[in-house]
């Protein structure tokens, strides 16, 4: 793929959620193509000539697109009051020993919620007590969960992924969630967890080449809480939850995804689409996908 197709795939992309990029975000989030700043923006700028790509606001989107740029700032300020009560969520996901890492993913991760979403929360665990700190991270956030009929949603907490720390790599290898994590956006976190997610998903560098973490992540101050040194107890306690967890969520399962140290709730998962409406963008643009 050349630069003014990378560059054009990155905007299409972000197009789909109606998010316009600044210059150093598309430099950050290019696809399959690893080039540097100073020839991101000349050609970035030759392509906003050839009337390919338009700026407003230093936000750079496609051709007549230009009503992007006006929802992105409204998303940013409805995304501020989420990040405080993300933020605030994580604190009491704090006192769980089990929980070494919390994080916000989905929109509010690139500051372009809407009024009415939801807040998205990753939560890594120690290694053999994930269905036990799923189930006390339900129940510390309990009063301030969406309901099960889906009516109060707005700045709620959803629980929506649970990685035990032995098993970080995500094995979906595809443009949606090389984004996901690289966007994903860190609260706190154990014993380095945070570094050892990103190693452990290295083969996002074959969609995003150019993205590295931000240096306040990679500095982020990790802090130690020891569990119990009760083993048995623990993966007899974990044995319990897991299987109560498990025959609750039996008639309501949809598009969860669920292993032994993998956890995905998606109400809906648009994945599939999001990789099948990106191909069609390329295409209408002429910009052959691989």
């Amino acid at each position: 793929m050349n630069l003014s197709s990378a560059i054009l795939s990155v905007l299409a992309y972000h197009d789909i959620f109606d998010y316009p990029l600044e210059s150093f975000e598309i430099c950050d989030l290019l696809i399959k193509k690893k080039a540097g700043k100073i020839l991101i923006e000349r050609e970035l700028e030759r392509l906003r000539v050839m009337g390919k790509v338009s700026e407003s606001d230093r936000y750079f989107f496609l051709k007549n697109r230009e009503k992007i740029a006006r929802i992105r700032k409204l998303r940013t300020k409805y995304s501020q009051k989420k990040l405080k009560r993300a933020a605030f969520f994580a604190g009491l996901l704090k006192v769980i020993p089990s929980v070494k890492l919390v994080a916000v993913s989905g929109a509010l991760s690139m500051r372009n919620s809407r009024r009415s979403d939801d807040i998205d929360l990753v939560v890594v665990t120690s290694k053999g007590l994930l269905w036990t700190t799923r189930f006390l991270a339900n129940v510390f956030l309990l009063p301030f969960k969406r309901d099960t009929a889906g009516q109060k949603i707005s700045d709620r907490a959803c629980l929506n992924m649970f990685l035990d720390k032995s098993a970080l790599s995500i094995k979906d290898h595809n443009i949606y969630t090389a984004h996901e994590i690289c966007q994903m956006k860190l609260i706190w976190d154990r014993d380095n967890t945070y570094r050892k997610f990103i190693r452990a998903n290295s083969w996002i560098r074959e969609y995003l080449p150019n993205w590295l973490p931000s240096s306040d992540i990679l500095d982020h101050r990790s802090e130690k809480k020891r569990l119990p040194n009760t083993n048995y107890l623990l993966s007899t306690v974990e044995n319990l939850l897991k299987n109560f967890q498990l025959r609750y969520m039996k008639n309501k399962l949809t598009t969860e995804r669920i292993s032994s140290t993998q956890l995905f709730f998606h109400p809906r998962d648009t994945r599939d689409w999001i990789v099948s409406e990106y191909g069609s963008r390329l295409r209408k643009l002429g910009i052959a996908s691989s």
